[in-house]
């Protein structure tokens, strides 16, 4: 029987894992390890114990040069582990606290510069080696480890009172479980990761801390998943392309999604709209659970609106638009499809913003001066002469000086002068982007304001 693990995927939704969410720790084979102490209490008198990582080798093997995975050693009581050997052999080693050993060896099992799954199980009779998923030798074997101060080590396998073994090498993923995993279990593991909440599961370092090869400087401590035992990370440079957060195995269970801003997308129980990384457990046939993480993505929509007395002008460029009266249960403008709006009556008007292959709708704002700050005045005439690409402005009978304001379609000023009374100008508007643009007039205090498209 399969017992259940949280696995990182739904068949149907399946992406590789990003970089930015799915990292590993380099090591740089002179002195970088982690460290858990007294981690074998952890696996103390278990009838079964085992170990899964993700390893990326990058040498041959040689005495004493080596390269150490993951693991337990202490040469006495305490021997759990998977390294490299002799060129591309890995061997796997029980040693239980009767001092009596087990050795496993495949020999030209590792590919350099490749991410591939390894494991290491005991079931209380045999002492098995996975390679990517596929046993690959099982020996007899018998025993416990009793002892409670064993050092559980992430690249090094130190051979006490003799040699360090280094990795120059990357390692992911790396768990530590209480219990003989099956062949079905391990292969659960490699391709949808393990559930933190399994009672068996013991030390789970997914090294996804960090940034990629970036400056990570002071950040030592490995986070267990399973909130048993943290470990420490020494000899680490922590910054650059090595000895450093790097990019991690292809693991499973990223399922990437972008909706529009205003929208949600309902992963299981919950209904998300805030960009981030989500995850759910769904169940799946064969005796294991399925966790999707996501990784949601929302498209901004501008819905921002500047206001100038009863003209509103949205924000957003390069869109399209509809304005509409909320009064009046956001019903359609007829003819509103500019990116300004100048209302004819006071009232409460929102633009629904069409930009990027999404829409969303502005938040409704008042206008309260129509009938007040008039679009214009019998004695005040201003318009658009396209040949000329000049702006107009008959103020023959204005008794006062005229202010002048040209906004553009985001609400800024964008040109300013000031015109005599009773006169008539030709004023140039060649320095302005094409788009809709307002004019806004002042005359004793009242503001006059005329909207023209420049093309």
């Amino acid at each position: 029987m399969i017992r259940k693990f949280t696995l990182l995927c739904l068949s149907a939704l399946c992406l590789t894992a990003s970089a930015q969410i799915q990292n590993a720790l380099d090591f740089d084979g002179v002195n970088d390890e982690v460290t858990v102490a007294n981690a074998s209490a952890q696996i103390a008198n278990a009838t079964g114990f085992s170990m899964t990582c993700w390893v990326y080798p990058t040498q041959n093997a040689n005495w004493p040069n080596m390269e150490a995975f993951a693991g337990f050693r202490d040469n006495v009581t305490c021997d759990f582990y998977l390294l490299q050997t002799y060129g591309t052999t890995m061997e796997g080693r029980l040693r239980n606290s009767a001092n009596t050993v087990f050795t496993l060896d495949s020999v030209g099992l590792l590919t350099l510069n490749t991410w591939q799954h390894v494991a290491l199980t005991y079931d209380g009779s045999q002492l098995s080696m996975y390679h990517n998923g596929v046993a690959v030798g099982s020996i007899p074997a018998n025993g416990l480890i009793t002892t409670t101060t064993g050092m559980f080590r992430i690249g090094n396998m130190p051979i006490p009172g003799s040699t360090e073994i280094f990795l120059d090498g990357k390692v992911d993923e790396v768990t530590l479980w209480s219990r003989g995993l099956t062949a079905a279990e391990v292969a659960c593991i490699m391709n949808y990761n393990a559930d933190p909440a399994d009672t068996d599961l013991k030390l789970y370092y997914r090294l996804d801390q960090g940034i990629t090869e970036g400056t990570n400087t002071g950040l030592t401590n490995v986070i267990d998943a399973t909130g048993h035992q943290n470990g420490v990370a020494s000899g680490m440079a922590l910054t650059g392309t090595s000895s450093n957060w790097v990019a991690g195995a292809p693991v499973l269970g990223t399922n990437a999604i972008t909706i529009c801003s205003g929208q949600s997308y309902t992963l299981g129980s919950q209904v998300l709209t805030a960009p981030g990384i989500y995850s759910e457990a769904f169940p799946t046939a064969g005796g294991c659970d399925s966790v999707v993480m996501l990784n949601l993505s929302v498209t901004p929509v501008n819905v921002g609106v500047a206001q100038n007395n009863f003209t509103l002008i949205s924000q957003a460029n390069g869109a399209s638009w509809q304005w509409v009266n909320c009064d009046n249960g956001y019903a359609i403008i007829p003819g509103a499809v500019q990116q300004t709006y100048a209302a004819t009556a006071n009232g409460n008007y929102a633009v629904i913003v069409q930009q990027s292959g999404c829409a969303d709708t502005s938040i409704c704002l008042a206008v309260t001066t129509v009938g007040i700050d008039e679009a214009a005045s019998p004695s005040l005439q201003a318009w658009y002469d396209e040949r000329a690409d000049a702006l107009v402005l008959d103020l023959t009978e204005v008794g006062t000086p005229v202010d002048a304001v040209v906004l553009d379609a985001l609400g800024r000023n964008v040109l300013r002068s000031r015109f005599p009374a009773g006169s008539r100008a030709s004023w140039p508007m060649a320095s302005l982007n094409t788009g809709a643009h307002l004019v806004v007039l002042n005359v004793d205090g009242i503001q006059h304001t005329v909207r023209f498209l420049r093309p």
